[in-house]
């Protein structure tokens, strides 16, 4: 099977602002779950963002690597590399971060799109991983004191490159091992509710059925004694045992942590206070909210120097 796909011919500068003042407009933004405030924000900021020349150079030249990025081994579009000269080029229109990368984003739907047809994702789903642009534009207005921005560019990035599903309460994508370069399939837990045990099963068991089915060649390819489909690994602040001592293995967080071996943790205090507190630097640990046993426990451990450790898990099935 093809491990890319090729996009459907060079947008210019004039394509780009047809997608973002055509009548179909809203309803993509709809689709990509840029809603309310958001929504409201955005489009006012459109008509300015195409009228001055640099954002829409920049906006194009970015719609074209994210579009070249769909498949299993096209290159990753190096939207982190650009983030600091394209929030400069934001500031003539609108202070904050995020909104080249946000309209790039809008315009640059097709040949993800096209790549998860080949890959067996119905529309719907298709349409759902794309809908993670308005979910992290939503996590950073909590995180910024309510502005309309992107800061999670890498992360939303990754949605365009096609390799990342939403089944059920979970999201998988696949990467290769840095041990060994196999492909593997990593395990993300989106800020969209309790994890309970029965909605975490079903979202494994939806994975190992999907891949293997979809990705037949990654089958034939993997390493003898490799089990495609049924390996996962998680890097996340949430991989660490102090959850399951401090919550029990019978708490919805607990029961999940305790489903990995954890082979390394690294200090990452800023990582759990964004997914805990949606604190980003600047702040004062003593400060963070203690409405929980979560919160008190990271919030506790945060201030009194103790500190948080990320880590990475593994699951076999």
């Amino acid at each position: 099977m093809s491990t890319g796909v090729a996009a459907t011919g060079a947008l210019t500068e004039d394509d780009v602002a047809r997608a973002l003042t055509d009548d179909g407009r809203d309803a993509l933004l709809e689709r990509l779950g840029i809603t309310d405030q958001d929504h409201e924000e955005l489009t006012a900021l459109i008509p300015r963002a195409l009228a001055a020349p640099e954002l829409l150079a920049a906006i194009t030249r970015t719609a074209h690597l994210l579009r070249a990025s769909a498949g299993l081994d096209a290159p990753a579009a190096p939207l982190a590399d650009l983030a600091a000269e394209h929030n400069a080029l934001q500031q003539q229109i609108a202070p904050g971060e995020g909104l080249i990368a946000i309209l790039a984003l809008v315009v640059s739907t097709d040949t993800v799109r096209t790549w998860h047809a080949q890959r067996r994702l119905s529309e719907a789903q298709s349409w759902h991983v794309l809908s993670d642009l308005g979910q992290q534009m939503r996590v950073h207005r909590a995180s910024s004191h309510g502005r309309l921005g992107l800061h999670q560019v890498p992360w939303t990035a990754m949605n365009w490159r096609g390799r990342l599903v939403h089944l059920g309460r979970l999201q998988f994508d696949l990467h290769r091992s840095a041990a060994d370069g196999r492909w593997i399939i990593g395990v993300h837990i989106p800020a969209t509710g309790p994890l309970d045990p029965a909605a975490v099963e079903a979202s494994f068991e939806a994975a190992s059925a999907y891949f293997p089915e979809a990705y037949p060649d990654l089958v034939a390819a993997a390493p003898a004694g490799a089990a495609f489909g049924r390996e996962f690994e998680c890097h996340s602040w949430l991989m660490n045992r102090v959850l399951v001592d401090s919550l029990g293995a019978d708490s919805n967080i607990g029961a999940f942590v305790d489903r990995f071996e954890i082979l390394e943790n690294s200090r990452d205090d800023d990582g759990a206070a964004f997914f805990v507190f949606s604190a980003r630097p600047p702040y004062d640990p003593a400060a963070l909210p203690r409405r929980s046993r979560l919160e008190r426990e990271v919030g506790g451990r945060l201030a009194d120097g103790r500190g948080w450790e990320s880590g990475r898990g593994h699951l076999v099935r």
